[in-house]
């Protein structure tokens, strides 16, 4: 869950808001996936389109690098031996929902809100739909619990979801060293399966979200994404 995407964050959400209070906010970008899904890429090549489109933008992503951030990436490097010892559990699911959630929080104030009323476009690798789909219990019972510890948390603009099958996203983290906390085979494919639920359930009301095949050459996702983006923004149709 974690790609090396983003370096000194708060310096340059300092550099970038230097605008006036007048301008016109930035639009908050969103990219959901699996791991492998592609949204670190295309992250990246949303960001150079926009530049390249007289657009300030930038890309970060969660965990933030924040200090609730940085204690999650240690977790799921498995750096942190956080757990029971004595029954086996290393980990509280409910807990590292928490943390996800204060990250959130944390990365909204810190960095995406002043990028935002600078004027910047923000793209943001991985929201709560992340947590939605990593952190639900196996029978969906906990969802309203994501919902509401989430709640505070700024609506993006628009979410997109890159939908690659759980084996095509495999074989693109096959080139990895470690795998990560929850990069497991079979947890990744009921992942997929809590992501298809919650965007149906988010789309019938009325979240902004789209659907994007992402098991498709890198440069036709990034058009894809482009046009789906300009529609529902008219500021980047122009």
């Amino acid at each position: 869950m974690i790609r090396h995407r983003r370096v000194h964050s708060e310096k340059r959400a300092r550099d970038m808001s230097g605008g006036t209070a007048s301008e016109k906010p930035g639009s908050f970008l969103v990219l959901e996936g699996l791991d492998g899904a592609g949204t670190t890429t295309q992250g990246h090549l949303l960001v150079e389109r926009l530049r390249a489109s007289d657009e300030k933008a930038q890309l970060t992503g969660e965990p933030s690098e924040g200090p609730v951030g940085a204690l999650l990436r240690q977790i799921l490097r498995r750096r942190i031996d956080w757990g029971d010892a004595g029954t086996g559990e290393r980990l509280s699911t409910d807990a590292l929902a928490l943390l996800f959630a204060a990250d959130r929080l944390d990365h909204l104030r810190r960095e995406i809100l002043p990028l935002l009323s600078s004027g910047a476009h923000v793209v943001c690798d991985r929201y709560f739909l992340s947590s939605y789909a990593y952190q639900m219990s196996a029978d969906r019972a906990n969802l309203d619990w994501l919902r509401g510890i989430n709640s505070r948390a700024r609506r993006p603009d628009l979410t997109i979801y890159l939908k690659t099958p759980a084996t095509v996203s495999a074989r693109r983290r096959e080139a990895r060293r470690e795998e990560e906390l929850l990069e497991a085979g079979e947890f990744q494919r009921r992942v997929e399966a809590n992501y298809d639920h919650v965007v149906r359930v988010l789309s019938e009301e009325a979240e902004p979200i789209e659907t994007v095949d992402g098991d498709r050459p890198v440069e036709a996702v990034a058009a894809d994404i482009w046009t789906r983006i300009s529609a529902r923004i008219p500021r980047l149709a122009t």
